[in-house]
């Protein structure tokens, strides 16, 4: 039999035989490995759940603040030029849509005839992007079609609702009153999503 190294300390302590049994068990088992994967599989499918939930509510979130931004900056504007300004849902080619859905994006202008549409390139304040996950699972949907803010930051017509909605749930609203003043607020309870 060839002789196993040991330390000298342990020298006469521990017999060959029980040396050589030593260095055969360095690995792990097969049942060991399979426990194993079968725990870090049920973590992350809970993990991966937890992550989806956090990041839809970050984009409903960043939803709800973009389009209260702007519609703030465009009461802002409309007091400080002393001139009509127009938010409405934007097209490719920087026109208002004649639809409510704000998914796509949307665009903020100086309106000084009145025509509903920007006139001139100079005209334009604001082209916003949609959000992060519009259309395809967040969807932001109004009353109205746009909204049209006067030279004193009153907002002309009725109030305007911008519903922000994440898989046929409500999940946020983004009001504008009489007055101009910008709201944002999320429902009590769930509830479906109105268009």
């Amino acid at each position: 039999m060839r002789q196993q190294y040991c330390p000298r300390h342990l020298r006469g302590r521990i017999s060959t035989d029980r040396m050589s049994v030593m260095h055969r068990m360095r690995g792990v088992t097969l049942i060991e490995l399979v426990t194993t994967l079968a725990i870090v599989v049920i973590l992350s499918t809970f993990g991966l759940t937890a992550f989806a939930d956090a990041l839809a509510r970050q984009r409903v979130q960043t939803g709800l603040h973009l389009i209260s931004a702007d519609l703030a900056m465009a009461r802002n504007t409309a007091i400080m030029r002393r001139n009509q300004v127009v938010a409405c849902p934007g097209d490719t080619l920087h026109r208002c849509r004649s639809d409510a859905d704000w998914s796509r994006g949307w665009i903020v202008f100086t309106d000084p005839d009145g025509n509903r549409q920007p006139d001139a390139e100079g005209d334009l304040i604001r082209v916003a992007n949609a959000p992060a996950g519009a259309p395809a699972s967040i969807r932001l949907a109004s009353t109205r079609n746009f909204v049209r803010y006067q030279r004193d930051g009153r907002s002309a017509g009725t109030n305007l609702t911008i519903n922000v909605c994440h898989k046929e749930r409500l999940a946020g609203q983004v009001v504008v009153n009489n007055l101009g003043r910008v709201r944002s607020a999320k429902p009590k309870r769930e509830a479906a999503c109105p268009f």
